[in-house]
């Protein structure tokens, strides 16, 4: 049998899994609505390819300053998702606009998976590492997220690739090892500019294996990230020190200044609770991932094998904790770390192979590993598409979450809501958007609609035919009180997005 035979026939479990999911996906992306930023990022990505024709003379290009913040993100997930959707465009010519960008999403969740399911490979046992893959990739926050987060999602897939490949150069290093990993390294750092932390848990695994071999190693493997991030980040040619230190200041203190709804409560970003991470961590995983984290912790901290307890506290554990120190800027139920999560799957890797060890029956281990995944997989079919919004019993889901914490707090239940606006909307009628993300109204809109908001409206003499209602931060549904609530959408009765309609006044006060 050929090695290629042997290493897919070893790795069938998970490859048969990122199949389903994939399968999945292709049937479902549809169902999505865009997220509240990914109308902008469509415009600025646009652009991107087109910024090639002056890598040779940086100096020339000029970036697209429209949406200007977006510069400072890191484009390459970005131009990836473009050029993938002009493939899709060709290949599924019935996807509407923002689909197939959310398909690419998803095959960068899928990878980022597989990397760590390999990463679990290496101190677990092939059962326990499936049985963390399957979890992680069933759990509905993340499900729901790889379908149309365009930031968040990628970058923790490519963190996640950039240990793995990085400890496997430092394990066994070779020319294309340090390439591969380098690449990697630059690609993610051209998502987020935060992501040579990833290269600083590699670094120090040298260091720790290898003092002498370490310094020579990482410094190819930098060399080669610091130019694939070069290449790929166009807004950095005409001067990559300043423009990256610019981006990092951005990513490190977010200038986001609304107010963000905790238990009840609205805060600014920077005076949330210290429990914030923590409590929304512990209510938006399934309980058998909380159980088995905390029970895995045990083997992970008298393991022989120091490594998976070297990352937990260098990926997870220190930065959480300097987060929490620091009171860094977060929102939207702390999307903006998902890259420090994937170690939470290292620990209940481990309880797994706990288990694996001392359960002889592969029909129980199995039978197991459904009964671990029902949580997540019932919640996926009850919330679709809106699995992000996802609570566990704790709290009592979705509905002993309402007003406490935020749900739909990207309004892709928008998409939905102008479906029913484009088929009973007279023409030329005047949507009024009272909260929530007027651009994703307006994506969705048909031709002849206008969609205004309260400070975009220069005629409001001219009243309004809807009005729509994002309940983000418990915004009052009955701000409105002259209209009349003809659609909702939500689940388990909890409403994410009011359309209402207006009578013959058409005033909105």
């Amino acid at each position: 049998m050929s090695r290629y035979k042997k290493t897919f026939k070893h790795h069938l479990p998970v490859i048969v899994l990122l199949t389903v999911a994939f399968l999945i996906g292709l049937f479902t992306v549809q169902d999505y609505g865009i997220s509240w930023d990914e109308a902008g990022i469509f415009k600025y990505s646009k652009h991107l390819p087109g910024a090639y024709k002056y890598i040779l003379n940086p100096q020339n290009f000029e970036p697209d300053n429209s949406n200007w913040i977006l510069n400072l993100y890191g484009p390459a997930h970005f131009l990836y998702a473009e050029l993938m959707s002009r493939v899709f465009g060709v290949l599924m010519p019935a996807w509407e606009d923002g689909t197939a960008q959310h398909f690419s999403y998803l095959i960068t969740f899928l990878a980022g998976t597989l990397f760590l399911y390999l990463l679990l490979k290496e101190w677990v046992k092939e059962w326990a590492a499936f049985g963390a893959a399957l979890l992680f990739i069933s759990q509905p926050l993340f499900w729901g997220h790889a379908l149309m987060n365009p930031k968040d999602m990628p970058f923790m897939a490519f963190f996640t690739a950039s240990v793995y490949l990085g400890i496997k150069m430092v394990d066994n290093a070779n020319w294309k090892r340090i390439l591969v990993a380098g690449v990697v390294l630059g690609i993610s750092t051209s998502i987020r500019s935060l992501s040579p932390m990833a290269g600083a848990i590699v670094f120090l695994y040298g260091m720790w294996k290898s003092p002498r071999k370490a310094i020579p190693l990482t410094f190819w493997y930098f060399l080669v990230s610091v130019i694939a991030l070069y290449l790929t980040w166009p807004y950095l040619w005409k001067a990559p020190i300043q423009h990256y230190v610019d981006s990092i200041e951005l990513m490190s203190q977010f200038p986001f200044d609304a107010r963000v709804l905790f238990r009840g409560d609205l805060y600014m970003p920077n005076e949330l609770p210290r429990s914030y991470v923590p409590v929304l961590f512990w209510l938006q995983f399934t309980e058998p991932v909380l159980a088995l984290c905390i029970f895995g912790a045990v083997p992970i901290l008298i393991s022989k094998k120091k490594e998976p307890l070297f990352l937990v506290v260098l990926w997870f554990l220190l930065p959480i904790l300097g987060i929490l120190l620091t009171r860094s800027v977060l929102y939207d139920n702390a999307r903006q770390i998902f890259f420090l999560l994937p170690p939470v799957f290292l620990s209940v890797g481990f309880a797994l192979d706990f288990l694996n060890d001392r359960i002889s029956s592969q029909w129980i281990k199995n039978i197991l590993l459904v009964a671990l995944i029902l949580p997540g997989v019932f919640a996926i079919v009850r919330l679709h598409p809106y699995e992000y919004s996802y609570y566990n019993s704790f709290i009592g889901g979705i509905p002993g979450a309402e007003k406490k914490f935020e749900t739909d707090y990207w309004g892709i239940s928008f998409k939905e809501a102008m479906d029913y606006i484009n088929m009973n909307a007279p023409t030329n009628a005047r949507i009024m958007v009272l909260s929530g993300p007027d651009e994703t109204a307006a994506f969705y809109a048909r031709p002849d609609l206008q969609i205004i908001t309260e400070e975009t409206d220069y005629t409001p003499e001219k009243g309004y035919d809807y009005v729509l209602i994002l309940m983000r931060k418990n915004f009052n549904a009955e701000r409105c009180k002259k209209s009349e609530t003809v659609y909702t959408i939500g689940r388990e009765g909890v409403v994410f997005t009011y359309v209402n309609k207006l009578g013959v006044e058409r005033s909105c006060k």
